[in-house]
């Protein structure tokens, strides 16, 4: 996973309204799918663990967080705080685990 800091979002739409802006920018990799349970790997009707996470602990998407899946190649979340995509990585990263585990389910 790859953390990225900045201002992302408050593009234009076409209602003429300005997109969220968001602080940081976490890419996700396809590689990192089947563990987190993202795309073509997740249940119907389930979303996924680390989607329940920022839902359990930022709360509803769409202002302090959201997400985009817009490319088969990788995934992004993008935060409104710069803290909580550290804390997401840190919560969901391969890196995160414990040696010799999967990373976290819940």
């Amino acid at each position: 996973m790859l953390v990225e800091t900045g201002v992302f979002g408050g593009e234009l739409l076409p209602d003429n309204s300005v997109s969220e802006v968001f602080a940081a920018r976490v890419v996700i990799p396809d590689t990192a799918f089947a563990g987190l349970g993202i795309g073509r790997h997740e249940r119907p009707r389930c979303l996924p663990a680390c989607f329940r996470w920022c839902f359990n602990h930022l709360g509803t998407g769409g202002t302090r967080w959201s997400v985009m899946l817009r490319d088969e190649e990788h995934a992004e979340l993008y935060f409104a705080r710069v803290p909580d995509a550290f804390a997401f990585v840190a919560r969901w990263s391969v890196e995160a685990a414990p040696a010799g585990q999967p990373a976290p389910v819940v």
